[in-house]
């Protein structure tokens, strides 16, 4: 398969994560760094000795075996020997190689060998790159070579992105800023001339720089000076949206602690602006799966009310957003909560609210409340 698309779109980070899923090594090529004969080997002289037709060992006078050199070519060192490898095989930037590092690949992906190398049956082989219109360091793939593949294009989808940054701890305020403004996820434009763009891969870059990791491996928010902070998102997403982003973020500061309201502190929200509430139900479901993954560990070591905590804080977290969010809000809370838990799901019968919560919402949400 060869995956196209524009920068920054996760192309990388999918086939990794698809590697992970199946459990295979992966094996990841960069064609621009190679030569072609990093895929075909280099030709070295080797002595081998002289045998007739039938395959006998022809002798000398002296009884000696005859010999001679000859060229062979060695094995590329990148790819799999084990006979029995399950690797995954990823030429990325293909389109970014030149052509006869494209071509050197020819053979090994249609035939799955080159020279006297054979790949193992279970491997497979994935490619990607940027498109030519998108005026990366691309050239156009030869007609032979793209005929070898399976071709698919990758484009940003909004809702696989916000389910993969949950998962991943992406920070609140970016996730809740781009639930607001999911047209600022991806603003690539080739034919503008700043350096500077939003996609999911610069957006990952925010959260890194908002992010600090703390002494004991937990993770909080950066003491950089708002206006430094300010001009390094800028040279990250570009100017429009760093500017969006931080008022948006200036806005959310004033929002109540996602753990005030888990412990019933807090129950009434005075802020009614629906744009930076996103970034506190974000918050909330975030805080709920660190109490979840709290009490898997505990499970683990016998404590058999491990999850009472869990169901406490889940019936508050119903309770508060189904009173103080819009119908938009408490959807998008309660499938962010369920899309992270469905390994250990909430048990309805612990939860009051819960009846309440499936009498309104379960129209808008049949596949997770059923």
């Amino acid at each position: 398969m060869f995956i196209s698309g524009p920068p920054g779109i996760g192309k990388s980070d999918i086939v990794a994560e698809v590697a992970r899923m199946q459990n295979r090594p992966l094996i990841d090529i960069r064609l621009p760094l190679l030569e072609a004969t990093d895929i075909r080997g280099l030709p070295h002289l080797v002595e081998v000795t002289i045998r007739d037709a039938q395959g006998n060992i022809v002798l000398n006078e002296q009884n000696v075996p005859l010999t001679e050199k000859i060229f062979k070519w060695s094995n590329p060192s990148d790819l799999p020997t084990d006979p029995n490898s399950r690797a995954l095989v990823f030429f990325d930037e293909m389109s970014a190689a030149p052509p006869s590092v494209q071509a050197a690949t020819y053979q090994i992906i249609l035939n799955r060998k080159i020279g006297t190398y054979q790949l193992p049956e279970d491997v497979v082989i994935v490619a990607a790159g940027n498109r030519v219109k998108d005026k990366g360091v691309a050239y156009n793939m030869p007609t032979p070579l793209a005929n070898r593949f399976i071709h698919t294009t990758l484009h940003v989808d909004f809702d696989d992105w916000q389910e993969w940054a949950m998962k991943n701890r992406v920070h609140k305020d970016v996730v809740g800023y781009l639930t607001f403004q999911p047209n600022d996820l991806f603003d690539f434009d080739p034919r503008r001339e700043s350096y500077a763009f939003a996609t999911p891969r610069s957006w990952s870059f925010v959260s890194d720089l908002i992010y600090e990791r703390q002494a004991d491996g937990s993770l909080a928010d950066t003491d950089l000076p708002v206006d430094i902070l300010g001009d390094m998102i800028k040279g990250t997403v570009g100017e429009g949206p760093a500017i969006k982003f931080m008022t948006y973020r200036k806005q959310a500061s004033n929002l109540p602690r996602a753990r005030d309201i888990l412990d019933g502190t807090i129950t009434k929200l005075n802020v009614k602006q629906i744009d930076i509430m996103y970034a506190l139900s974000t918050s909330l479901v975030y805080e709920l799966n660190d109490d979840n993954a709290k009490a898997i560990a505990a499970q683990k070591r016998g404590d058999k009310n491990s999850h009472d905590v869990v169901f406490a804080h889940v019936d508050t977290f119903l309770k508060f957003i189904m009173d103080n969010f819009e119908d938009e809000m408490v959807v998008m809370a309660v499938r962010g909560f369920m899309m992270n838990t469905r390994n250990n799901p909430v048990r309805p019968n612990n939860l009051k609210n819960w009846h309440p919560f499936v009498r309104k919402y379960s129209q808008l949400l049949p596949s997770m409340t059923g």
